[in-house]
């Protein structure tokens, strides 16, 4: 996200981009403990146990996964007095969906990014979602991300602005997507990108091309040829599926600069002295929407469930232990994760997500071209 949405007092990253493990952050301190006291005086989160009911929840890997756990299963088992079965992974969701029996899904709830969530809505593998009697907390939303796709069948909770990862021993620092075509970088190891979603590479190439504002060049067919020059030109020697993926090619001297994500950067970054990351000025991201799976015997539960996600105390909480945006006017950053992450509707709107239905017309052209340059 843009430099600009960070707080003017913060001198440390004020119209800086660039940042290294040595002078990243001040570990979330009074402020978070003092919300985590907070919300386990109100939910019980220190004391018991899941039980009765069992919800399935599929969520990403890694340590996404991990922070989910940590963070999110407590306060569900708590509230519920029901037991959080947490699925991991990304790869073939819809079709784990499609081949079970309509009334037994393999998983009663999932999270979902573009283009999970469009195929899977017009799928019918979703459930619309009962706002109103049962997901109250909508309300808090901000109106632009509810505007972003539509949430008739998957609510806005959570997702991470796109971050630019790069080696110390560069002669300078990549700061912005357009670096990736510059000469010091092709003349480096080489660049990595995420190998699972294209969409990403792609939306940080559009940001990097300068034929329409922001990420436009995506959705508008003159552009394409430009936007596919464009990242053709990145030196890509590196494709991962996971951070861990991304961490293990720097050390393997496999890349030099990388496209992540700051939810899977920031709260890591500390553990590799020799890499920092930046946040251009313009920047993009993905949104997660949750979603219940047709079929669920646990549909009222798994909206319930979406609706603890969108409490604001129960988000305040999560970002102490995953620094993800997110969607809800209310919630408070842990640490000094505001000065990074959108905290009203003006700085959400800086940050471009993929709108699926504008894509969608040019998908196969796009995921061809990708598929061609992993074989190369």
């Amino acid at each position: 996200m843009s430099d600009n949405t960070r707080r003017e007092s913060d001198a440390s990253v004020s119209g800086d981009t660039g940042h290294s493990a040595s002078t990243r952050r001040a570990f979330i301190g009074a402020t978070g403990t003092a919300a985590a006291s907070s919300l386990a005086g109100c939910t019980g989160i220190l004391g018991g146990a899941g039980g009765g009911d069992v919800l399935r929840v599929t969520v990403w890997s890694g340590n996404y996964a991990e922070r989910f756990e940590k963070a999110i299963k407590p306060i569900f088992e708590s509230r519920f007095d029901a037991t959080l079965q947490l699925n991991s992974g990304w790869n073939s969701l819809l079709a784990k969906i499609k081949s079970s029996p309509p009334d037994n899904p393999p998983f009663d709830v999932t999270v979902t990014v573009e283009p999970i969530y469009y195929n899977g809505r017009k799928q019918g593998l979703f459930e619309p979602l009962r706002y109103d009697e049962n997901i109250p907390n909508i309300e808090g939303v901000m109106q632009h991300y509810k505007d972003i796709r539509p949430i008739s069948h998957g609510a806005p909770v959570d997702g991470a602005p796109l971050t630019i990862l790069y080696n110390n021993s560069l002669e300078k620092p990549v700061d912005t997507w357009s670096d990736f075509t510059s000469d010091f970088v092709k003349q480096s190891n080489g660049v990595g990108v995420d190998s699972g979603f294209w969409i990403y590479p792609l939306l940080s190439a559009a940001v990097g091309t300068d034929a329409a504002p922001g990420a436009q060049e995506l959705y508008q067919k003159a552009d394409h040829e430009e936007l596919i020059n464009t990242i053709e030109q990145w030196p890509i020697t590196g494709w991962a599926s996971s951070g861990t993926d991304v961490w293990q090619q720097f050390r393997n001297g496999i890349i030099d600069a990388a496209q992540w994500y700051f939810g899977q950067v920031y709260y890591d970054i500390d553990k590799h002295e020799d890499i920092s990351f930046a946040m251009p000025e313009t920047n993009a991201g993905y949104m997660d929407n949750w979603a219940v799976v047709r079929g669920t015997d646990k549909r009222t539960l798994g909206e319930k469930f979406i609706n603890m996600l969108l409490d604001p105390e129960v988000q305040s909480k999560w970002s102490e232990e995953h620094p993800l945006f997110f969607t809800t006017k209310e919630m408070e950053y842990a640490g000094d994760l505001s000065n990074y992450l959108p905290t009203n509707e003006e700085e959400a709107k800086k940050m471009s997500i993929p709108q699926w239905e504008q894509v969608a017309p040019y998908s196969d052209k796009f995921s061809t071209k990708f598929k061609r340059m992993k074989t190369q």
